[in-house]
């Protein structure tokens, strides 16, 4: 990504674009909400053993917050295309200090339960409203770069929420630890309140994303799909490789990190014209099938790391490209209508993912992982190629 800087020679001061003000604001908004799926990734262990939690409610309370986006994303979408994408955003906020504060102050067995839907909403709405204000701030030549940027709230998110996290019970309990993120929440919803933001929203009736929109966000749906499933799974594939649980955890968070490294690569391809943009496309989904084929035949413990590392690093190019060209598929349309339904093949995918992709190495074992993480992207491809070929033949049309 691209952030222009300027310095003050006399002072020895370095102070960001004022164009970029706002829009890393919104991004760091959207990297505290992906943070709430990265705290109970930490806490989980602590709270089932509290609250006497079985595995089953455990897992729940975990994946609890992709309910909103996976059951309700192209609706809030519409909806919050009319309701405005600022007041969506300060809503969101909102409900993620009260869901923290509800989880940490409220004693009860369901209490963390409720609080996780209060937070899943929440959740929703910062994810939709912050990528359409995104949308509208940026000047056209840094929208790219500035959606790229977005792309990244996941796991950036995730890794400083579940690294906090755990850092912060070596000092405190859980409950201390959801105050502190409720804190953070609300001290970010101070300041989106203060910062001066373009509303974007629908005067009147709901309108109905066109068919590029719906075909970029179905073959965003296989990718999340494919790679959250494959997210999930490398931990118990290295454990049954014999790695322990701590070298498996901490191979896949590098990996979850190494996805950074991808949208640093769709940037510079967008930055380079239309024809960097499709090789960067077509890498990112075709190479790591590949990498999941060589990985799933098994080896050495330092290959396998290497390529998990590198798989998911080539898969972070595909997810920011989706971000970045989502706008071309639907101009003149209030965006968040678009990122509702993004969102919802997003929440649907990360969902469905992970107990998809175990149920084909239960059946057919781990080797088949590969052929099917292949088939997957090279539908992802063909859907985001079918969303790019539509959009230009309805320019034409218009023409």
């Amino acid at each position: 990504m691209i952030v222009h800087v300027h310095a003050r020679i006399d002072t020895g001061m370095i102070r960001i674009d004022s164009h970029w003000r706002p829009i890393l604001l919104l991004w760091f908004t959207g990297v505290l909400a992906a943070a709430a799926l990265g705290k109970f990734a930490s806490l989980s262990p602590v709270i089932s053993a509290d609250l006497k939690l079985s595995r089953v409610e455990a897992g729940w309370l975990v994946s609890l917050i992709e309910t909103g986006g996976a059951s309700l994303g192209i609706i809030a979408g519409l909806l919050i295309a009319r309701l405005g994408s600022r007041k969506a955003l300060l809503y969101g906020m909102g409900l993620l200090t009260a869901g923290g504060l509800i989880g940490a102050l409220i004693p009860g067995l369901w209490t963390p339960f409720a609080a996780r839907l209060i937070e899943s909403a929440g959740y929703l709405m910062v994810v939709i409203a912050a990528p359409s204000l995104i949308a509208t701030v940026a000047r056209p030549q840094d929208q790219g770069a500035a959606l790229t940027l977005w792309s990244t709230f996941v796991p950036a998110g995730f890794a400083i929420g579940m690294g906090l996290s755990g850092v912060l019970l070596l000092f405190t309990g859980w409950r201390a630890v959801l105050v502190v993120w409720a804190l953070l929440a609300g001290a970010a919803l101070f300041a989106a309140a203060r910062t001066p933001v373009v509303e974007t929203k629908s005067d009147t009736r709901l309108v109905w994303p066109p068919l590029p929109v719906w075909l970029m966000c179905a073959g965003f749906g296989f990718y999340t799909t494919l790679f959250v499933g494959l997210i999930a799974m490398f931990p118990l594939f290295l454990t049954e490789q014999g790695q322990s649980p701590s070298v498996a955890a901490t191979v896949t968070g590098l990996a979850s990190a190494a996805t950074l490294g991808g949208a640093w690569g769709a940037a510079q391809a967008l930055h380079r014209g239309e024809r960097a943009r499709w090789i960067a496309l077509c890498a990112g989904l075709l190479v790591p099938a590949a990498l999941a084929c060589l990985i799933f035949i098994g080896g050495h413990a330092l290959w396998l790391a290497g390529l998990i590392i590198a798989l998911n690093a080539v898969s972070g190019i595909g997810s920011s490209l989706v971000f970045a060209r989502l706008p071309n598929m639907s101009p003149g349309l209030n965006a968040a209508a678009a990122n509702g339904v993004l969102t919802q093949f997003g929440a649907g995918g990360s969902l469905i993912g992970p107990p998809l992709l175990a149920a084909i190495a239960g059946h057919w074992g781990w080797a088949a992982l590969g052929p099917a993480v292949a088939i997957g992207s090279v539908a992802a491809l063909g859907l985001m190629t079918a969303a790019e070929f539509s959009r230009r033949g309805q320019l034409t049309h218009r023409v």
